[in-house]
């Protein structure tokens, strides 16, 4: 939640640590007027507060919790090996079947889901690569699920989403402290996913998903249909999961995401693959606390496809000598109330 929201008396929804790992509040406790000073002090603009409504909304998840758990534990202990470990054939065939079998059950729950998935939690809030490439590979596999892609292609575009960034897993050991790491990673991701055996097209994602449709981008400046459909898709998956991390941080406008993608259509981005992607992709998922032009907070309640910036919202008040929020009877859908919009989002 916005540090400018937060009350004394709400409750910490997790751990806050400092840039060194060193535990300042812990989960669970209850904020003081003193502890919002200090949190204020330390530069924080987001702090996590559990929200009991909130979670009722967001219970509907695109794949189980277990399972992204399971997903997020392979990819992890993949990422955070070291190099040389990374090419032992057994750690390979023992790390990579295993994430292979996971992804596999990732899209068919994604695929079960795929009806609803505008109203269903599918990227969580990450600041790590870790949690960023889990995001990427759902957002992926949805967009293809939604374009029909076929089963083996979607494990293609699954591993290839997962797998990304691999390369900033050695990058730095191969090259050392100083070294500008942002053209570079993607070659060395391709390198060793080609090593190691994994899909060629995975590959290519890995080293094309920061390549421009108009040949602007890097490593190789492709353009067009030179770059394979699966890395154009990856491309947009990444580009919006880092926007949104970025707009939680700075408080950028949801909005502007969406323009600035836009406006790419057919420079930066596929604007057939990005079309589809805001099909199934909300700007605000449901669950999210919101602030409107009226000033009056909502949660989001339901989204349409074809009407990203409009969900249809519920209304919330401050509880009058308490320091949560109670939600009110009046449900308003923005897409029939266009004086009405969406200002900030308070909490995801």
């Amino acid at each position: 939640m916005l540090i400018s929201e937060i009350k004394a008396g709400m409750v910490l929804a997790k751990d806050i640590v400092d840039a060194k790992g060193n535990l300042l509040l812990q989960q669970g406790i209850a904020l003081t007027e003193y502890y919002i000073t200090r949190l204020k002090q330390l530069g924080l603009s987001n702090i996590p507060i559990y929200d009991a409504y909130a979670s009722e909304l967001k219970k509907n998840t695109v794949v189980s919790p277990g399972l992204r758990e399971e997903l997020t534990h392979c990819f992890r202990s993949l990422f955070n090996i070291k190099s040389h470990d990374i090419l032992n054939p057994r750690l390979r065939t023992m790390y990579l079947k295993q994430i292979q079998a996971v992804v596999g059950k990732a899209i068919d729950e994604t695929g079960e889901n795929l009806p609803q998935i505008i109203n269903i939690q599918v990227r969580q809030p990450s600041e790590d690569e870790v949690g960023h490439a889990v995001n990427v590979c759902l957002l992926s596999v949805i967009t293809g699920l939604y374009i029909k892609l076929p089963r083996p292609v979607l494990m293609d575009l699954a591993l290839g989403a997962l797998f990304h960034d691999l390369g900033k897993s050695i990058v730095p050991t191969i090259d050392g402290p100083g070294t500008d790491h942002s053209r570079l990673h993607t070659v060395y991701g391709q390198q060793l996913l080609l090593k190691n055996k994994i899909s060629s097209i995975a590959a290519r994602i890995a080293a094309e998903h920061h390549e421009h449709y108009d040949g602007q981008g890097y490593p190789s400046g492709l353009s067009g249909k030179k770059i394979h459909p699966l890395s154009r898709l990856v491309a947009i998956a990444n580009y919006f999961d880092n926007a949104m991390t970025a707009a939680s941080k700075t408080g950028a406008k949801r909005q502007n995401i969406l323009d600035d993608m836009l406006a790419g259509g057919n420079t930066q981005f596929d604007m057939y693959l990005l079309r589809a992607f805001f099909q199934t992709t909300p700007l605000y998922p449901v669950g999210s606390l919101v602030k409107l032009n009226n000033n009056k907070i909502a949660y989001v309640i339901k989204n349409k496809t074809r009407f990203t910036t409009t969900p249809t919202v519920q209304i919330a008040g401050w509880k009058t000598g308490a320091s949560g929020l109670a939600v009110t009877d009046d449900i308003i859908d923005l897409a029939f109330q266009p004086n009405i919009t969406i200002v900030d989002v308070v909490a995801e």
